[in-house]
């Protein structure tokens, strides 16, 4: 689990059109977990295919063109260091088709949907601490209940491409609580606002 640093300072800047490339950068290496750009729960599995890579990253660019807050990037002095994707369930389109979410029938709820730490940054409290600014954020915004599906903790170590939804305890230490099981390696944690 992650080890508060006391000594970090960390700052939360919503996307918007001044910090996307601070978001391209946290995912150029990896081109955004093979083309994902956080489009996959936001768009139809067909339309999601046919734009993986540039077409998706350009959705995203629309959306917060169009004023849209598809998430947050988490800074430690003006580093990029981590990112959020989260909003309302009628954001997610694609999440009431899914199985293993299909339980979730809150229309009040906010989905966190993805939530990335830089490597060299992970095991320090980044986590918990976005985890904690998404709450007060969702709270300001109206939100009833904040939703996650992150992985159970105690599987063994995740790599890293099925641990984008973060670790249990992250959520726990928070104050999330446990609703139902998804799938047995995947919890919907919720936190009420």
């Amino acid at each position: 689990m992650d080890k508060p640093n006391q000594d970090i300072k960390l700052s939360f800047q919503p996307l918007n059109s001044s910090n996307f490339g601070d978001f391209e950068y946290l995912f150029k290496e990896k081109n955004a977990c093979k083309g994902c750009w956080c489009m996959y729960w936001r768009s139809p599995e067909d339309e999601f295919e046919a734009n993986q890579g540039e077409g998706n990253l350009q959705k995203m660019k629309k959306m917060i063109e169009s004023e849209q807050v598809p998430g947050v990037i988490v800074y430690s002095k003006k580093d990029p260091i981590a990112w959020c994707s989260f909003g309302s369930m009628e954001s997610f389109p694609r999440f009431s088709r899914e199985h293993e979410i299909q339980m979730i029938k809150d229309k009040e709820a906010w989905i966190i949907s993805c939530l990335f730490v830089r490597r060299d940054w992970r095991r320090s409290g980044v986590k918990r601490a976005l985890l904690n600014y998404l709450v007060d954020y969702c709270a300001k915004e109206g939100g009833k209940v904040l939703d996650g599906f992150p992985c159970d903790s105690t599987f063994s170590k995740y790599p890293d491409a099925f641990a984008w939804t973060g670790i249990v305890k992250a959520y726990e230490a928070v104050g999330f609580v446990q609703v139902t099981g998804a799938t047995e390696r995947r919890p919907i944690m919720r936190y009420y606002l």
